[in-house]
């Protein structure tokens, strides 16, 4: 899930001319950025050839494209006011997004204001914990209109050897 919604993330703002984007990338806590989707979008920069092309921040966890300008920035919903001053988000990825609650979301749906000329969405990335999850009632039970669901298991990640599988 992670290297398919981080790969797409990047290929977007490598691919779509004319617009300056501003990815939001957040888990629940800050500390758990570095060691995860801010060391996977950089692995896969790296693994691209394309280390010259970025800025990488490694203190603000930020990663500029330099051609364009558009940035990929990263953080936790430690403390959620923080993100009231970020301006400008076109998508936003929410990475073990079973970890938010409700009302962490929809601070995060209240980013995704004003015109950029490009998709705005958010993307949520996890395995289900429960039921009863408020994830399950708003997106699966009762979807939001122009909701898109991706259903996938193990045994559909390239990424775990077939030992794994068995």
């Amino acid at each position: 899930k992670s290297h398919i919604v981080a790969r797409k993330i990047l290929y977007r703002l490598l691919k779509e001319e004319g617009t300056r984007h501003n990815f939001l990338i957040i888990r629940k806590v800050d500390r758990t950025i570095k060691r995860s989707v801010f060391t996977l979008v950089r692995n896969i920069i790296s693994r691209w050839g394309l280390t010259s092309e970025f800025d990488i921040n490694l203190t603000d966890k930020t990663i500029i494209y330099k051609p364009t300008g558009s940035q990929i920035m990263f953080s936790g919903l430690d403390d959620v006011e923080k993100l009231k001053s970020i301006e400008g988000v076109t998508s936003i990825w929410c990475e073990e997004a079973t970890e938010l609650t409700q009302e962490d979301f929809e601070q995060l749906d209240l980013r995704l204001r004003g015109e950029h000329n490009c998709l705005k969405q958010i993307t949520l990335t996890f395995n289900p914990i429960s039921d009863q999850h408020w994830i399950k009632k708003v997106f699966f039970d009762d979807p939001i209109e122009g909701t898109f669901t991706l259903h996938t298991t193990y045994l559909d990640n390239a990424f775990i050897d077939d030992e794994y599988k068995m």
